[in-house]
């Protein structure tokens, strides 16, 4: 049994702290323009890659549903998946993995390995950030460090409603539990609002596009609560709406979203 260290919460309030931080920093950055540091030289990659402010639907060859979302990249070797059905990440994106190769599928960034015959799961792991998060919505998963860890290299066996919280700077994994509900509608392409607060909406956005928000001039509409449901709106389509609705005026740049009340 893996024993559970009296340092956990702590450790937890500081994965979701530099997890946080971290995630502004890498946006304020700029594009995504660094290819993965996992390649493997002389391998030839078929790379899947998703602009600014959107996200891309698309399948592979294995028949892997992937909803990847903005600034992520994904590497499918060349002879995928008749060799083997091994991929790489380094972003954010929706994988639905369907039983129809004896191989399971495997997936790999520089901080987690994650092997499945069937399921639906989400994962955010960034090269230029040291936390990733894995939410597993459906079917089974197996995950490990990436890395090899002087301390734990146990894998975990998760289950739907299951997810994992790493951070390599710190090498911790831990398993945990989340509301299968609200990532279960990131997965079907919709945005539900019920009398939220505008900053929690922006926030969604934030992370269902991966870009950043900022906030100019002062009003007490800040305040006001949103109800909704948007079903794969692009951003400018979200940013109009909210827009008519709140009373904002918004401008898209390279690398953020200005919205001036």
């Amino acid at each position: 049994m893996k024993k559970r260290r009296n340092w956990q919460p702590v450790a937890l309030s500081l994965i979701m702290a530099i997890l946080i931080t971290a995630g502004i920093l890498y946006y304020v950055a700029g594009r995504h323009t660094t290819p993965s540091t996992l390649l493997q030289p002389g391998q030839r990659y078929t790379t899947y890659q998703c602009p600014y402010g959107v996200r891309k639907t698309f399948t592979l060859p294995d028949s892997t549903l992937v909803i990847l979302n903005s600034r992520s990249r994904l590497y499918v070797p060349q002879g995928f998946p008749q060799h083997k059905r091994d991929v790489i990440l380094d972003g954010e994106a929706f994988f639905t993995i369907r039983r129809t190769l004896p191989l399971p599928f495997t997936l790999n960034t520089d901080k987690l390995n994650v092997t499945s015959q069937a399921g639906n799961f989400r994962i955010r792991s960034l090269e230029k950030q040291s936390g990733a998060t894995m939410y597993l919505l459906a079917g089974n998963a197996n995950v490990g460090k990436s890395y090899h860890s002087d301390t734990d290299n146990q894998r975990e066996n998760l289950s739907a409603g299951e997810m994992i919280l790493a951070n390599k700077e710190i090498d911790l994994m831990e398993k945990e539990t989340f509301t299968l509900a609200e990532q279960q509608d990131c997965l079907a392409g919709k945005l539900v609002f019920d009398n939220t607060p505008l900053p929690a909406v922006l926030k969604k956005m934030e992370d269902w596009f991966g870009v950043e928000v900022e906030l100019k001039g002062r009003s007490n509409r800040v305040s006001k609560a949103v109800s909704g449901v948007f079903r794969n709106d692009s951003l400018q389509d979200m940013l109009a709406v909210l827009g008519d609705s709140v009373g904002f005026s918004y401008r898209i740049t390279r690398d953020k979203v200005v919205i001036k009340f």
